[in-house]
């Protein structure tokens, strides 16, 4: 257990140190961000994502590279100011406890993980980029960026199990930002958007195992709009610069929330001043957006897989006019089909496209995912009327309205959000309504319309009465949090299992232990590994479960062209 600390310690330390290397080199903000080391968490996790992503152009993101960016950015650390290497200390801690608290004996997050989050992670170890990699499992396609995050925290110190801390991280540094804007902050709306955001967290969003790729990308939504309603009366340079390169990180993270990456570029035009935009931001914003979309057209041929208008058939490695999942057309319906509840058929099961013809599916997705999406949303709706009504009985008596000029704004501008957010939703619904894929837009719109029931009590409330009854309720949710998580710990004390007390990364078994893989040779080539008993985890990469099931070994052909691989089917 103290190995899961100390590890979550230091990754702490690497993250906040790259953040201020981010905010001080590319934002240019020496100063801004001093004061909250959380908020400079938060883009050191984005820095640090970019740059896994980009290196793997050009390297395999193993030990060795992943080690020297480790000592790069402690080294750094050490050159800070001696006040602020202080504080990084001991916020460190406090980061450090909530990673253990949601890692030591969880599971990762199924199947999903033991399907690509971790091979793919595995790959990005071992391999530098490999052309037409969805060749061989199509959901190595749409893998996230925070797969490139994972792959950077594996060095010589942490090893296997450092791929695991980037996503306790993400949700360790949100959770103690949104605690840190509600005590320093006196706006009542940001104060009260935050604490709904928090009750998200504690009750619904409070399982390592709940995390997978569609956490992180709710979470810097989340952020995004946090930062948007704080820094609503002095959006300037500094900040506009940094929602654009939250936006696309958002993006990149999980392509069905481009709401906030257009919610970004917007507030360029309200401004309507393009000047605004920092030249060290537009570089590394065009780097990135570059090296993000390259990246999946190399791995798929498609610049967003598996959205067929985005694929470029002339791509050789690209698996055209075929019944496989590595077509685009073919991914893309089946995923739209599984949301919409097809496997919850009771009689006999038509096809993908036949279910998607019409509108029938609607009632068999009330029947069971909207279902499961109120029962999932009721402890946090309950919890959000007992917040209601504790409001409305502060101040009960008091009836001056007090006035504020910039109230009519925020307002307007709160209102503008719960449109996109109405928008988002509306696409959710119409092509992927699974939960975790919109969650984020849920929760967002509940919040808006829970502050515009309120708007009126919010203008008149007193912002010291508020906040402390703010602070109880956040002190009893994060009891409920601390005390979920020791329960699960408390029954798996007793475990022994090979890298134990951490989840298990190798496999599903009882010890932990890794897959015995088949290789595949092509062309005298070792192509990949072939998992005949189930999903490939953390293994020997390139691994994929598909083999002789979506295509056989005649079919496909590898090739290595300066120490690059390459997949592809024959046309």
């Amino acid at each position: 257990m103290l190995e899961v600390f100390f590890y979550s310690y230091l990754t702490s330390i690497f993250i906040i140190s790259s953040g201020f290397f981010f905010t001080s080199k590319i934002l240019n903000q020496k100063h801004f961000l001093e004061l909250n080391l959380l908020q400079t968490g938060l883009y050191g996790l984005i820095f640090l994502s970019f740059l896994a992503l980009f290196l793997n152009f050009f390297f395999k993101l193993d030990k060795n590279i992943n080690t020297l960016l480790f000592l790069f950015f402690l080294i750094y650390f050490f050159f800070l100011n001696k006040e602020i290497i202080k504080k990084i200390l001991l916020i460190s801690i406090t980061i450090a406890f909530i990673c253990s608290l949601i890692l030591i004996y969880e599971t990762t997050y199924r199947p999903d993980a033991g399907l690509y989050h971790l091979p793919y992670t595995s790959i990005l170890n071992n391999e530098k980029i490999i052309v037409g990699l969805s060749n061989i499992h199509f959901r190595y396609g749409h893998t996230s960026i925070i797969q490139y995050l994972s792959a950077i925290n594996n060095n010589w110190i942490f090893g296997d199990q450092g791929i695991l801390i980037p996503l306790s991280a993400i949700y360790s540094f949100f959770l103690l930002y949104l605690i840190y804007e509600i005590k320093k902050s006196n706006n009542k709306i940001i104060i009260i958007f935050n604490f709904i955001i928090i009750t998200f967290l504690c009750l619904k969003l409070n399982r390592y195992s709940d995390f997978g790729n569609d956490a992180p990308a709710h979470i810097f939504y989340f952020f995004l709009i946090s930062s948007l309603i704080k820094y609503f009366e002095k959006w300037d340079k500094n900040n506009i610069n940094q929602f654009l390169i939250v936006g696309a990180y958002i993006v990149f993270n999980k392509i069905t929330l481009f709401i906030g990456g257009l919610i970004s570029i917007i507030i360029i035009f309200l401004k309507k001043n393009i000047n605004l935009l920092n030249l060290r931001i537009v570089i590394f914003l065009t780097l990135f957006t570059f090296s993000f979309f390259i990246k999946n057209f190399i791995v798929s041929g498609c610049i967003i897989f598996p959205i067929e208008t985005t694929c470029i058939s002339k791509a050789f490695w690209y698996d055209a006019n075929s019944t496989r999942g590595s077509n685009a057309e073919i991914t893309m319906i089946e995923n739209e089909a599984w949301t919409k509840g097809w496997s919850n058929q009771k009689e006999d099961r038509v096809s993908y496209k036949e279910y998607l013809s019409n509108n029938n599916w609607i009632s068999l997705w009330i029947e069971t995912h909207g279902k499961r999406i109120l029962i999932k949303l009721a402890p946090f709706i309950f919890f959000l009327f007992i917040f209601f009504i504790l409001i409305y009985n502060i101040n009960k008596k008091e009836i001056k309205k007090v006035k504020y000029s910039n109230f009519s704004k925020i307002k307007k501008f709160l209102i503008l959000i719960l449109i996109f957010n109405l928008i988002g939703i509306l696409i959710w619904f119409i092509k992927f309504p699974v939960f975790r894929y919109g969650s984020s837009y849920i929760i967002t719109l509940t919040a808006i319309i829970f502050l515009l029931i309120c708007w009126n009590k919010i203008l008149t409330i007193n912002i010291l009465k508020l906040k402390k009854t703010i602070s109880y309720l956040i002190i009893f949710l994060l009891i409920i949090l601390f005390s979920k998580n020791v329960i699960r710990i408390s029954k798996n004390f007793n475990n022994d299992y090979n890298l134990s007390p951490w989840p298990k990364i190798y496999s599903d078994t009882k010890n932990n232990e890794k897959k015995s893989l088949f290789e595949i040779k092509i062309n005298n080539i070792i192509g990949f590994y072939y998992s005949e008993d189930g999903l490939c985890y953390y293994n020997t990469s390139p691994c994929t479960h598909l083999f002789n099931s979506q295509f056989k070994k005649e079919e496909i052909f590898v090739e290595e062209k300066w120490g690059y691989k390459i997949f592809y089917f024959l046309k």
